[in-house]
């Protein structure tokens, strides 16, 4: 064996941009030279080669640990010994029968389990079946996986219903059992023996041909037995039925007692209702079997890794490389260097020490816009300096300063909007946070950032509390809303039974030779009768009218009286309101003359059209909900914002205390990403629901599925 390797050879490649690299530091201290020069404060420090030459020194041995050099090789064999165990589940609706606990088949699954626990060198598979078979899992010693694969065996796992054994036996052998491995493999069945297919005799011939050991386990009551209870189409709990009487299943002992009866290599135990221990009758099955049958002979190499005291060196010289050190006499030269460039009437200075005359001239451009309160045009000339890379050639206190001056931009434009716009503030706010943040970060000692955050998370939260104020508020009023249709058509169903009630007289004959139609005698009594009634609906009305006045004056903005706009929200409803009382008080007036009840009838129509009108008018407004769909046109711009860190934002002229640590406790917490455990759970339910589907489209073709 080698003594020395590097484990991962092909991450050295890393090391030729060391030489481009090492090019690119000089040329960097060379510009900064000039620029030092041209700024009157001298040379660069002697210390700046030793840093360059500290961090290259670094990045060589960073790259060396990530070759994993490693020393001490030590070989170790993967060949296991041990048998090859196919678990078989019957998983027909038979196995749902709760006399064992808290099912058969569930009792089945947790004594799988318990021998998963008990195993160590054996190769396990997994096959379910019913009127058919499927393999769940291959022989593995990943029994993980079999346990992940063991809670997706369902009674609809299967494309049949029913239970046949000889498909179970058929693909374990064929499909999951390993040639070269005779006298090596062990089939544990566990059923309740409802077996609709007799064809044990085949199972007998094929076991005994290929040399494969039966363990039987029998689950179930063997004399009262139980119903078997599914779930129909609407969710209520029932029983099977087979021609039309309930069906009642019981452990098939005697059926199973048979099976292994001609077979030298089988067992069978009735573990009846009760628990039981599948591991413990495994190994008393096998207590007397090989179990010396090697799986593998593969080697393999380990070696000690000699890469992690090589981070800690490179780490070492990356913060000895990083130190800031002033020399002394040269805080004045720093200082006056700072002075160069000042904004006028702002808090923050532009960058003092930037190297490129585009990122000055891009800097300036957004300052002044930002001095003359045009905000959007300020961040849109920051973005700029972002995209053609400045930040790239600037150092972290100028990149603060810049993150600073955004957060101020976004204040401002936040405050404009705080009074009619509490989600577009909102918004703002917080990107104003995030930038104060960044800032406070990229200098943690620039005290102006720190003492925005608190008052600025005041202000965040002030307007989260409006936003929650004016959602409940717009609750009410759809609350409110329902609330008024539910009170108009009641009126409009009483209205129309009252109008059903009073009887469409023919009208008077006309000319000199017809007879006048008789009164009836009840004319008089029921006059009084519908004029009640209509007055009482008058009531009623006049009731609503009032409830929809209120109702427009709470949907009015805050400070707005509903007499001073020209037309209100439920401006045209109100109209029609009042002419539909209009015409309830001439039906009102008509129904006390028997003569006049046909014109009653026609303003009582009136009235009914009138109330369906306002019906159609709210119910058209409330399927255009304005005003969710403008909060959701919101949440579609706040998505797609990119946020530099976290969130923030407050005027300069605050007073305030914060400190970073204070600042990350306000940070927003980030959209987590779905873990391996999320997909496996989705992507479990939609094969259950697959199967499903497929098993119960496959029900009619079997005349016993159970």
């Amino acid at each position: 064996m080698i003594p020395f390797v590097f484990q991962q050879p092909w991450m050295l490649l890393l090391l030729l941009v060391v030489l481009p690299l090492a090019g690119v530091l000089r040329h960097a201290r060379r510009r900064r030279r000039v620029v030092l020069e041209e700024m009157g404060t001298g040379e660069l420090p002697p210390f700046a080669r030793w840093r360059d030459w500290s961090r290259l020194a670094a990045l060589v041995l960073m790259v060396i640990a990530l070759a994993r050099p490693g020393f001490d090789p030590q070989r170790h064999s993967v060949s296991q010994s041990g048998r090859d165990v196919v678990f078989v589940l019957d998983v027909s609706r038979s196995m749902l029968a709760e006399d064992a606990s808290p099912n058969r088949l569930e009792a089945a699954k947790n004594g799988i389990r318990d021998a998963l626990d008990a195993f160590s060198t054996e190769r396990v598979g997994l096959v379910i079946y019913a009127g058919s078979s499927n393999i769940l899992c291959p022989l593995t010693y990943d029994y993980n996986f079999v346990r992940y694969m063991l809670d997706q065996a369902t009674t609809r796992a299967v494309d049949f219903g029913g239970t046949i054994l000889l498909s179970a036996v058929e693909k374990s052998i064929d499909s999951v059992l390993m040639e070269g491995r005779g006298g090596m493999h062990d089939l544990v069945v566990l059923t309740d023996g409802e077996e609709h297919g007799a064809q044990n005799e085949r199972v007998a011939e094929l076991l005994e041909e290929n040399g494969v050991g039966l363990l039987l386990v029998g689950i179930g009551d063997p004399s009262a037995g139980s119903r078997i209870p599914v779930t129909d189409a609407e969710g209520k709990r029932t029983y099977v039925k087979y021609q039309g009487d309930f069906v009642t299943t019981r452990l098939k002992d005697k059926e199973l007692g048979e099976l292994v009866r001609g077979i030298d290599q089988a067992s069978y135990h009735s573990v009846g209702a009760s628990s039981f221990d599948l591991a413990g009758l495994y190994l008393d099955y096998v207590a007397e079997k090989p179990v010396s049958g090697a799986s593998g002979d593969d080697t393999y190499v380990t070696y000690r890794e000699a890469g992690f005291p090589l981070m800690i060196l490179a780490l070492i010289l990356l913060i000895v490389g990083e130190g800031r050190i002033i020399p002394k006499g040269a805080k004045n030269e720093l200082a006056a260097a700072a002075t160069l460039v000042l904004l006028s009437g702002s808090v923050i200075t532009s960058p003092a020490h930037a190297t490129e005359p585009w990122i000055q001239e891009h800097f300036s451009t957004a300052l002044k816009h930002q001095e003359e309160g045009r905000y959007g045009e300020a961040l849109d000339t920051f973005a700029l300096l972002v995209e053609e890379g400045g930040t790239n050639l600037m150092d972290n206190g100028q990149i603060a300063t810049m993150a600073f001056n955004e957060g101020l931009c976004y204040l401002a434009q936040a405050e404009a909007q705080a009074g009619q716009e509490p989600h577009a503030a909102l918004g703002l706010a917080m990107q104003a946070r995030s930038r104060f943040l960044t800032a406070r970060r990229m200098k943690p000692d620039f005290e102006r950032a720190g003492q925005r955050l608190d008052p600025v998370a005041r202000m965040i939260v002030s307007y989260q509390e409006q936003i929650a104020e004016e959602e409940q508020r717009q609750q009410e009023i759809q609350e409110k809303m329902q609330e008024l249709i539910e009170m108009l058509q009641a009126l409009q169903e009483a209205q129309t039974e009252l109008r059903s009630e009073v009887p469409a007289r023919p009208q008077q004959p006309r000319g000199p030779d017809t007879e006048p139609v008789a009164t009836p005698e009840s004319a008089a009594t029921d006059s009084v009768r519908f004029n009640s009634d209509q007055l009482d609906l008058i009531e009623n009305a006049n009731t609503v009218s009032a409830f929809m006045a209120d109702l427009d004056q709470a949907m009015m903005p805050e400070g707005v009286d509903i007499d001073q706009l020209p037309v209100s929200i439920l401006h045209e409803p109100r109209q029609l309101m009042g002419e539909a009382i209009e015409a309830q008080g001439r039906a009102a007036e008509l129904l006390r003359q028997w003569s006049s009840w046909p014109d009653a009838r026609v303003q009582q129509q009136i009235t009914i059209d009138k109330i369906q009108e306002i019906l159609d008018l709210l119910a058209s407004d409330q399927s255009e909900d304005w005003d969710e769909g403008d909060w959701e046109d919101w949440e579609e711009d706040w998505d797609d914002m990119e946020f530099s860190d976290s969130e923030g934002g407050m005027n300069a002229s605050m007073e305030g205390q914060g400190d970073l640590a204070a600042g990350a406790e306000m940070q927003a917490l980030p959209v987590p990403n779905y873990s391996v455990e999320d997909i496996l759970m989705e992507e479990q339910g939609s094969l259950q629901f697959r199967q499903q589907q497929r098993a119960a489209a496959n029900e009619g073709k079997v005349e016993k599925d159970w």
